[in-house]
Parts: structure tokens; sequence; C-alpha cells
């Protein structure tokens, strides 16, 4: 090999070296990002440190998560662990399209181009700047006006911001022949109007949807959705399929959303039958909850039924294999006396809500989904 032909090989070597480094740093820079984020949601738990678990940290699971899957008896090597939840998760959807299921407005006027064969949550209204722009008219009021004039008696409005997960900053309005309530409580058109513009950012007005009766029952007070993930199966030309579904039902804790983190109840979906499990709560402490029947109205839970659940599965395939492109979409349902309605779409899958009743990974089509994307090696 002549000088020439040394210099460049040498040249390259060194670029592939280079190359090389760089990529290890960044590796280690995303980990210690993760971990960080990690670090963060442990600590946003407000426990004593005798609740702490920090063995597992390391293991990438927070200390509530050991408690809610039971980790010192079952293989923790078949769950998705926090880490992977709240970072490469994330990247499921490619981030061009992330938008579009991060956005609640957006991903509503995407279903509503679908033709699918169900009704979608009714959106009466978009605050920005000061007004309401108002569906589906062209109009634009005062939010003032729009309280006053633009809500039924007796009929229950959510207004929500266009991002947010978890049930955050959601609250629910209905006004009635006297005046106003909000989550419940009375209220004056003044105190609704100043905490919306204390937002300071666009917020959504929804019309509530009716509860089928059985669903209703489990707790009159909350809307109780379901949860259904899809995912491609990647073993047989990325075909969707339901990964898991599960019913979420709200408590006293949760006021009036189903929201898991704020105190609601998880119980699983039998994919074949539309039956309901025992339902799980997150613990507090190192004690898993587990509620065959619910804690506040006494209703069945474990050997219920989801209404309509032959259409719902069907829906929610159709609507999947619709947005392929999309990929890995946690579906918010509800069930309403007529069949399902979509609420929402997200990245966000829920992931101990699902876990709680079993771990993903034991499916063999969810492990190598996850494994193409990355989330686990």
């Amino acid at each position: 090999m002549n000088m020439k032909s040394k210099l460049a090989s040498a040249a390259k070597g060194a670029l592939r070296t280079t190359s090389e480094l760089r990529t290890s740093a960044r590796k280690k820079k995303r980990r210690w990002s993760d971990y960080r984020k990690f670090l963060r949601k442990e600590f946003r738990w407000k426990a004593p440190l005798s609740q702490r678990r920090p063995r597992w940290w390391r293991k990438g699971f927070l200390s509530r998560s050991v408690t809610l899957y039971q980790l010192d008896k079952n293989d923790p090597s078949l769950y998705i662990n926090d880490v992977q939840r709240y970072t490469r998760t994330k990247r499921m959807v490619h981030s061009s399209l992330q938008e579009i299921l991060d956005n609640k407005f957006a991903f509503f006027l995407l279903i509503n181009q679908l033709g699918l064969n169900s009704d979608v949550v009714p959106m009466l209204g978009l605050y920005v700047r000061g007004s309401v722009h108002v569906f589906p008219n062209d109009d634009q009021v005062s939010l003032q006006h729009f309280l006053q004039t633009r809500l039924n008696v007796d009929e229950k409005v959510f207004v929500k911001p266009l991002r947010g997960a978890e049930g955050r900053r959601v609250r629910s309005i209905r006004r009635t022949v006297n005046g106003y309530r909000m989550n419940g409580q009375d209220v004056t058109v003044a105190e609704i109007r100043a905490w919306i513009e204390e937002e300071k950012r666009p917020m959504l007005f929804e019309r509530g949807i009716e509860q089928h009766e059985a669903q209703s029952a489990l707790n009159p007070s909350a809307t109780n959705t379901l949860r259904i993930l899809t995912m491609p199966d990647v073993t047989n030309g990325k075909r969707p399929f339901i990964a898991a579904a599960v019913q979420r039902i709200g408590t006293e804790l949760s006021g009036h959303v189903d929201n898991w983190t704020q105190g609601g109840l998880s119980a699983k979906v039998d994919i074949e039958t539309g039956g309901l499990s025992r339902a799980g709560q997150l613990p507090d402490g190192r004690t898993p909850k587990w509620f065959s029947h619910h804690p506040d109205s006494g209703a069945l839970i474990e050997g219920a039924q989801v209404p309509f659940w032959e259409e719902t599965r069907a829906l929610v395939l159709e609507a999947a294999n619709r947005l392929s492109f999309m990929e890995y979409v946690g579906w918010d349902i509800i069930i309403s006396p007529s069949g399902p309605v979509i609420l929402e779409g997200n990245v966000n899958s829920g992931m101990n809500v699902i876990q709680v009743h079993g771990p993903l990974l034991a499916d063999p089509r969810v492990r190598a989904y996850y494994a193409k994307r990355g989330v686990i090696s």
C-alpha cells in the first residue's frame, strides 16, 4: 500500500472513530436526560423515604410501579419500565405527526374527515385571545357572551386546553336554571371566565356525551371511558391490532373525571368478550389496591360487561387502519346509549393503567413492535 492509500485509510479510520465517539456521546447524553426525567417523576410523588424503592431505579422502575406490578414476585423483563415509558414510547409516532395527536383540535378535525361509522364528541367552541369561535357556526363572540347565551340549561360541557394529559386542567361546566356549576360546585359566570382567562392559552369547549346506563352505573358522577391501545403487527404485514384495553372509572378522589393518576380505577377489558376484571388503583404505599365492586357506588366491576363491545372493537381497528401512518395510538372511547364515540387519540398510552393488569411484553407481537421501534433491545 502506497503512502497516499495509507493516509486515506488512516483518515477514514479517524472519521469512523470520531463518528463513533459522537454517537456514543449522544447516547450517553440522551440516557442521562432520560434518567433526569425519570427522577423528576419519582419525586413528584410526595411520599416518605420508607416508601421509596431505590434499588429498582437502576432497572428503570418508579417506586410506585414496583408495588403496582408486584415486581418482587413478577418478571420485570416482561414490563415496559418507566424510563422506556416516559421517553422512548414518545417516539413511536413520527415527530412530524405527533402534533395531530397532541393537539385535541387537530385530532377532532382529522377524525371528522375519516368517514367512520361513529359519532365524535361535539365541539362547541374554541377560546383564543379573548373570544370564542363558535362551532359549527362561523361567528366569534366574547367569552362572557358565549357562557351566557350558547350553553343549554342542564347540559354538561367540558373545558380543556388544546394540549394536556392525565386530565389536568379539565373542568366540567353545567348551566342550571339558577346559575352555573363547575366541577359540581356553584359558581358565577365571572368565576368561570376568570379561570379560563387565567390559563392564557387556547381552550376547547366540548359537549358532554350521555353515557350508556351500564357505564354510568359504574360511577354516575364521572364520565367513565375506555382506553384502547393499538399498534401494527410487524410480524403480519403491519396490520393493526388491539394490544390492550381497560375500562377507566371515576371515584370520589378523581372527581368529575376518571383519571387514574388522580385516584380513578382501571379494570381490564377482555378483548374477545368485553368482560371486565377487578379494578386496580394507583397505590400510595406498598400495598396494591384492588376492587371487585366500586369503593364509592358499590357497583359490580368484576364480571360487568362493556356495552357495544363488538362495535367498539371494530371501530377502533378501522380507525387505526385508516390512520396506519400514526402506528401507535391510545384511543379514548365513550360508550353512549347508541354505541361507541371517539373522544381522543393519545401518543401517551397510559402504560401503568394498562400494565397493572399484566405485562405488555408477554405478547410476542407487542415485543416485536417495541423492539423494532427501539423501545426495548
